[in-house]
C-alpha cells in the first residue's frame, strides 16, 4: 500500500501538523511576559492540544501493535514497523516536553526583589531561546527519520519485487526443463520407430524414410526452442 493511501500516514500527517502548530504557539508563549493575559490563553490551548494529541498517539500506537501481530496481512516489514514506533515515541517526547515546559513556566513564583525579577526574566528568555533551538533540532531529526523511513520502504519494496522476479524465473526454468525432457522422450521414441521401419522396409524405401524422419526431427527441434 502506498504511503498516500496508508491510514497510518494520513493520521500521522494530521498529528504532525498539529504538533507544528503547538510548537509555534510555544514560541509565541516564550516571547510574552508573565503578566500578559495572552500567555495564559496560549498555555491553556497548548496543554489541551497536547492532551488530545497524546490520546491520538496512544490509539495509533495500539493500531501499530495490532499490525505487528500479522505483518504479512498489512504488507509491513519489520524495518517499517520499527520506523513507525520511533516516530510515535519521538512525537510523544515532544508533547511531554511542551507540557513540562508549561508546568514550569506557569508555576506560582514567590515574591522576589527587582534584581531577582530581572534575573528570572533573563533566565526565561534564555530558556525560551534554548527551547526554540531544541525544536529546530527535533524538526531536523523528524525530517531525517522521514528520509530514512522512505528509504527503508523503498528498499523493502525493491526486495519484494526482486524476490517475485526470481520466483518467476525459477518457474520458467522448471517449465523449460519439463519441455526438454518431453522432447527428449519424443526424439527417443521417434528414433526407435525409425530403426524398426528401416529394418522392415526394403532398400528402395530406406532413403525416403530416413529423409522424412530427419525432417520430423528438425521440426520438433525448432518447435521446442522457438
Amino acid at each position: 500500500m502506498a504511503p498516500s493511501q496508508d491510514p497510518f500516514y494520513l493520521i500521522r500527517q494530521e498529528i504532525q501538523e498539529s504538533v507544528n502548530d503547538l510548537q509555534q504557539r510555544m514560541s509565541r508563549f516564550h516571547g510574552l511576559t508573565a503578566t500578559n493575559p495572552e500567555r495564559k490563553k496560549i498555555a491553556q490551548a497548548v496543554e489541551e492540544g497536547c492532551s488530545s494529541l497524546s490520546w491520538q498517539l496512544n490509539e495509533l500506537d495500539g493500531a501499530v501493535t495490532r499490525a505487528s501481530e500479522n505483518l504479512q496481512r498489512f504488507n509491513l516489514t519489520p524495518e517499517e514497523l520499527n520506523s513507525r514506533r520511533k516516530w510515535i515515541s519521538n512525537t510523544r517526547r515532544q508533547l511531554d516536553g511542551m507540557k513540562d515546559t508549561l508546568r514550569t513556566a506557569t508555576a506560582p513564583a514567590p515574591a522576589v526583589s527587582p534584581a531577582e525579577s530581572k534575573a528570572v526574566a533573563q533566565n526565561d528568555k534564555f530558556l525560551g531561546n534554548h527551547y526554540e533551538q531544541q525544536q529546530v533540532m527535533l524538526k531536523r531529526q523528524d525530517n531525517d527519520l522521514e528520509d530514512i523511513e522512505a528509504a527503508v520502504i523503498r528498499i523493502g519494496r525493491q526486495g519484494r519485487e526482486i524476490g517475485n522476479e526470481l520466483a518467476e524465473q525459477e518457474r520458467m526454468l522448471e517449465e523449460l526443463d519439463q519441455d526438454v525432457d518431453t522432447t527428449h522422450s519424443r526424439l527417443k521414441a521417434a528414433q526407435k520407430k525409425m530403426q524398426e521401419l528401416i529394418r522392415k522396409s526394403g532398400s528402395n524405401t530406406q532413403l525416403a524414410l530416413i529423409v522424412g524422419l530427419i525432417i520430423v526431427l528438425v521440426v520438433l527441434m525448432v518447435f521446442v526452442f522457438m
